[in-house]
């Protein structure tokens, strides 16, 4: 008995088609996990961008290298940014200045890995924290340092009895509190 070339191929088909639809399958599914997880950092990122700190943004950033490995020059902005934000200079309005230039030109980075044309300026002038945000985060900074400060001894806290001593409003009157 012999078989055709006909029968071999639907055979052959028959065999190597689904062991061919699974794997390719696996490889589109690997390729979107890539592209979600990008699309995650830099999304996160993008909006955390104006934002001196918060937890999601150090998260990101610290996603960077895994997500982005292999992606020379994402990873060359991401040391670079990295390098900047460990140094141990004053933050002053150069270095902060010279931070969000980095962070720019990283997001323009990661923006071109991931199909956007955006472009490093567009990034660094880009993006909206109301101002009651940094009021609020300064307002809650020095809060945190005067109660550090009372926790090391350097500073202390006012303290008035009503009705025997003067608070600083009444310094100008000369009857007593009640």
């Amino acid at each position: 008995m012999t078989i055709s070339a006909d029968t071999w191929a639907i055979v052959l088909a028959t065999a190597i088609g689904p062991i061919g639809a699974v794997s390719i399958s696996l490889w589109r599914e690997s390729r979107r996990s890539v592209r979600s997880g990008r699309l995650h950092v830099f999304r996160t990122l993008m909006a955390t961008r104006r934002v001196p700190i918060s937890n999601d943004h150090v998260n990101a950033l610290n996603l960077v290298e895994v997500n982005f490995y292999k992606c020379q020059k994402v990873e060359a902005a991401w040391r670079e940014y990295k390098n900047h934000l460990n140094s141990r200079g004053p933050e002053d309005d150069v270095w902060r200045e010279s931070k969000e230039k980095l962070l720019a030109q990283m997001l323009s980075e990661m923006a071109s890995i991931l199909g956007f044309n955006i472009q490093a300026m567009d990034i660094f002038k880009g993006g909206y924290v109301p101002k009651g945000w940094e009021h609020n985060f300064s307002r809650q900074s020095a809060a945190m340092e005067f109660i550090y400060e009372l926790s090391q001894g350097t500073k202390t806290l006012p303290l008035w009895i009503k009705g025997v001593t003067r608070s600083p409003e009444d310094s100008g009157s000369n009857k007593p509190r009640s």
